[in-house]
């Protein structure tokens, strides 16, 4: 089973690699840096803490991004150790500086699609735009081969857990629930 797993994530990478063009490149390369240390979701987060009526949703953005990452870079990353492809067989391809750390699950993807949680609960008219970037996110992830399909799949799950996660606990922080 894991090795039909690997096969379909190596054809996927390969198709992926075979369709790069200039065009793409200039969209997916920053797509992917906006991920990098959470700033697109930082840049998000800070005016929503600025405004009274947004500050929980603000904290809870933020919340969800350290749960993420405790979650999937601290933890999971390291208990499965999976060498990114970009070490391996597409190391000429790669558009990216190559990563440090694991691969799965995709650190990009769960925090994207955490934050992605938090706007369907509690701020729904940024939940289509910030699913559409979450989206491009996952995918540029693979686009840059830096990620398996199935490292991006494993973080839109963590994603979705620990957003779910951060809203059901943030009302219920003191210092934040005014």
């Amino acid at each position: 089973m894991l090795g039909r797993i690997v096969a379909w994530d190596n054809k996927i990478l390969r198709k992926l690699a075979a369709k790069h063009t200039p065009v793409l490149n200039k969209i997916l390369v920053p797509v992917t840096y906006s991920g990098n240390n959470g700033y697109i979701w930082f840049a998000l987060a800070i005016p929503l803490l600025l405004m009274n009526r947004y500050r929980l949703t603000g904290f809870t953005v933020v919340l969800a991004m350290v749960i993420t990452g405790l979650t999937g870079e601290v933890t999971i990353k390291h208990i499965v150790g999976r060498v990114r492809p970009s070490n391996g067989d597409f190391s000429k391809d790669v558009l990216i500086k190559h990563p440090a750390h694991y691969s799965f699950p995709s650190g990009h993807t769960s925090s994207s699609f955490a934050v992605t949680m938090v706007m369907f609960f509690m701020l729904p008219p940024l939940f289509v735009p910030v699913l559409m970037y979450a989206c491009l996110m996952g995918f540029s992830r693979m686009y840059v081969l830096v990620h398996y399909p199935t490292d991006v799949l494993a973080g839109v799950v963590l994603g979705i857990i620990c957003g779910t996660v951060a809203v059901s606990v943030s009302p219920y922080i003191p210092f934040f629930s005014f």
